[in-house]
């Protein structure tokens, strides 16, 4: 999703209001950040008014909840659904994958989760359990996926490859975004290794 950089209104926009905030929203905050985008900005790319941003959203802690909430629910690179035609075996590696394809994209920045623990340090913002929420089913979710694999130690694993991912995005800056995906897949092969018992050739574990 691109947005217009306008200065003004869009009369032919046929998207309600509430959507084009929204959107915009997303973006801005994504790339600029939470606290540095301020609604008249939000208001300025949506081609909106501020009374239309609050008629939907009463306050930019709503909005900035709603988009979190959204991009939760949305996100389903990590999901049953999108691994169920990978071999369990070879779930874990699957995620570390994805992980690093997300990396390797130019305008990345990092997880919007993580970026909103990072602007929020309250724990009872609105903001901020979302995104404590959505970490926390992530790590349940990695510990599940060892334990399909057969890791003797799948809560362990699974927090080592949850680490392995975080220390990945917050390596963008340094390392750059190549750099970063690449050291993510290999130390995450190593660690799965280590970790898994030895593939059998006569089952695809599906």
């Amino acid at each position: 999703m691109t947005v217009k950089d306008a200065s003004g209104c869009h009369p032919r926009d046929p998207r309600p209001a509430a959507q084009r905030v929204r959107e915009a929203a997303k973006e801005l905050f994504y790339r600029q950040g939470f606290h540095a985008t301020g609604v008249d900005e939000v208001c300025r790319v949506a081609g909106t008014t501020k009374m239309s941003l609050y008629r939907a959203y009463p306050s930019k802690d709503a909005l900035v909840e709603a988009i979190l909430r959204e991009a939760s629910e949305v996100d389903s690179c990590w999901s049953e659904e999108a691994l169920k035609a990978v071999p369990v075996r070879d779930r874990p590696a699957a995620c570390l994958h994805r992980a690093a394809e997300a990396l390797r994209q130019p305008g990345f920045r990092g997880c919007p989760m993580g970026l909103a623990i990072a602007e929020f340090p309250d724990p009872e913002h609105p903001a901020r359990k979302v995104a404590d929420a959505k970490k926390q089913a992530t790590r349940e979710f990695l510990r599940h996926l060892c334990a399909e694999a057969g890791a003797a130690e799948p809560e362990a694993v699974g927090d080592g490859l949850m680490l392995l991912v975080e220390g990945a995005f917050a390596a963008v800056p340094y390392l750059g975004h190549a750099e970063a995906a690449t050291a993510l897949e290999r130390a995450g092969r190593a660690l799965l290794a280590a970790a898994l018992p030895p593939a059998r050739p006569d089952a695809t574990g599906m």
